[in-house]
């Protein structure tokens, strides 16, 4: 008994070592002045396109006109802990994505990054709006935003807070075709601990069996139930404005990032079920006119073909009534 507890002392300390030397640690977001980089171009953005923060950036510079070299960067959802690869900490040792170099200086957190591009950039193109952001699109991109320290706080208060949540089906279904190895990397290195051992829950259960753990289970509903009251806030609020956009017919920052909420819905097989047209059909029209506008483009360039594998094999398992994934998505 003293032994194993002696190796198991032992194998902590070998852990937290390896972690404080070779792995991610805590820095404070924003502009990264001190932390200047290689860089080829004036603006990379290093990303994946499965991101949900990712995507809020991309769409940020692609509506602003900004044309940026898109650097993908893997995430263990999609096959390997690439933003522990030691080349991308020195852009951003918090080792989470995205991270946007503006001409050799990092500007880390997506938070960040969607204020730098509107603030400090300003409009390089005719169609983009002005600085100044209105009320209402303030209003919603608050109520998106997703903390990285801790994403599902604020459930309640923040629909942004509801996605994690939400995306536990699809990251179960996606963590079948993850190595052992790849998951015990980021045991080892990563700075989120109860993050990546869902994922090693969730390859040695199985898809259908870790969303019957209770407490995935309870998050799980919880972040059910209250996207779905968000979702009736905004759909009063595009009904004030008269649509098609947050106000009116003019699209702004809050519409983009409502645009990321609603493609995450979709693909982890939600969207229907939490906001159906004939409860909201101006949520509905909102997201329809905001995958016609061309910034829309680059999600779609850059999305990964495994998403939509795991997307689809996620939406059988929903669909079959004899799984228990299915009973999790029942009406």
């Amino acid at each position: 008994m003293i032994t194993g507890f002696v190796i198991f002392l032992a194998s902590l300390i070998s852990i937290g070592f390896v972690r404080h030397r070779y792995g991610a640690r805590r820095v404070i977001a924003g502009v990264r002045h001190g932390g200047r980089v290689p860089h080829e171009a004036e603006f990379e953005l290093y990303a994946n396109g499965f991101s949900h923060c990712s995507r809020k950036t991309m769409l940020a510079l692609a509506e602003h006109g900004i044309a940026f070299t898109y650097r993908h960067v893997d995430l263990i959802e999609t096959g390997r802990y690439g933003t522990l690869d030691q080349d991308y900490l020195r852009i951003n040792p918090n080792g989470l994505i995205p991270a946007l170099v503006h001409s050799g200086v990092p500007i880390i957190d997506s938070d960040e990054i969607v204020n730098y591009v509107t603030t400090q950039l300003g409009s390089q193109s005719e169609s983009a709006n002005g600085l100044e952001i209105p009320e209402r699109h303030q209003f919603w991109l608050e109520k998106c935003r997703l903390d990285s320290l801790d994403p599902m706080e604020a459930i309640g208060t923040h629909i942004g807070a509801c996605i994690p949540g939400l995306t536990l089906p699809l990251f179960a279904v996606m963590m079948q075709s993850v190595s052992f190895s790849a998951l015990l990397r980021g045991l080892a290195l990563h700075n989120d601990g109860k993050r990546v051992m869902f994922f090693v829950m969730a390859r040695l259960l199985g898809p259908e069996r870790v969303v019957t753990v209770k407490p995935i289970r309870t998050l799980i509903e919880r972040s059910r139930s209250a996207v779905a009251v968000h979702l009736r806030e905004l759909e009063r609020h595009l009904a004030e404005s008269e649509g098609p956009y947050l106000t009116g017919s003019e699209f702004g920052i809050g519409d983009s990032a409502l645009s990321v909420v609603y493609l995450r819905l979709e693909e982890a097989g939600w969207l229907d079920l939490v906001c159906p047209h004939s409860e909201f059909p101006l949520v509905r029209k909102h997201y329809d006119a905001l995958r016609t506008r061309r910034s829309w483009e680059v999600l779609v360039d850059a999305y990964p073909a495994r998403v939509a594998e795991a997307a689809g094999r996620l939406g059988e398992l929903a669909t079959n009534k004899s799984t228990q994934m299915a009973d999790l998505y029942r009406l």
